[in-house]
């Protein structure tokens, strides 16, 4: 047997040694820091990691963190400019039909104020309710203007009625006020009963006190007015 196969039997023989925790720590301690060509390569593989994690770590919190802050910030921008742009483009889109939803508002309102008398017609109208009255069946015992209640776009003007008839007489004339061309309101009804002048007829009399209502817009014809007077003066 020569003396090669001897020593491979007897490093055969030799049990391989494990690396122990112990052992790796020992190899740290053991590093001559002015000769690092001599470090066991495990030794140097763990430093060059953590060298790299070191580098990861510094570079996450100096850089990466404050650019994905500068991306979460852009994408909020993102959304909520597109949010806006969603809006207003729903109103852009519906603009027409807002458009003529105003234009059918104004009408009926021009129309409203069609019916609403002015100042020179209110002593017609009073004529008008009168008429109307007496063609409904009612006896008007007095009817007469009461003082304008100014409110915040128009003036109330009150008209006091009291008349006399029957039933059937008032609920006419309530239909017919409702078919004049110029707004009127009846409110604040009192009904009296009283025994029937006319003795052949057990039906009794009945008197009406009546408040009726109509308005005049504060624009137009009061502003007109208002402004000649200011020029008077």
């Amino acid at each position: 047997m020569s003396q090669n196969d001897d020593l491979h039997d007897f490093s055969a023989q030799l049990p391989k040694q494990k690396m122990t925790l112990k052992k790796f720590t020992q190899q740290f301690n053991s590093l001559d820091p002015n000769n690092y060509g001599s470090w066991p390569i495990l030794v140097k593989a763990t430093c060059w990691v953590f060298i790299v994690f070191i580098i990861c770590a510094v570079g996450y919190f100096a850089i990466i963190s404050s650019v994905i802050e500068q991306i979460s910030a852009a994408k909020s921008q993102e959304e909520s400019l597109l949010n806006e742009y969603r809006q207003k483009e729903s109103t852009l889109r519906n603009l027409e039909r807002y458009q003529l939803q105003l234009k059918t508002m104004q009408d009926s309102f021009n129309e409203q104020l069609q019916q609403l008398p002015k100042e020179s017609e209110i002593p017609g109208l009073v004529e008008d309710i009168n008429v109307t009255g007496v063609e409904s069946g009612l006896k008007f015992k007095n009817i007469h203007l009461d003082p304008e209640v100014r409110q915040n776009f128009f003036l109330e003007q009150p008209i006091s009625i009291e008349a006399t008839g029957d039933f059937h007489a008032f609920g006419q004339f309530a239909s017919d006020i409702a078919l004049l061309p110029r707004i009127v309101t009846l409110h604040n009804f009192s009904i009296t009963a009283q025994s029937n002048s006319n003795k052949r007829s057990e039906i009794p009399e009945l008197t009406y006190i009546i408040n009726a209502k109509t308005y005049r817009y504060l624009g137009g014809e009061d502003s007109t007015q208002s402004n000649t007077k200011k020029g008077a003066h």
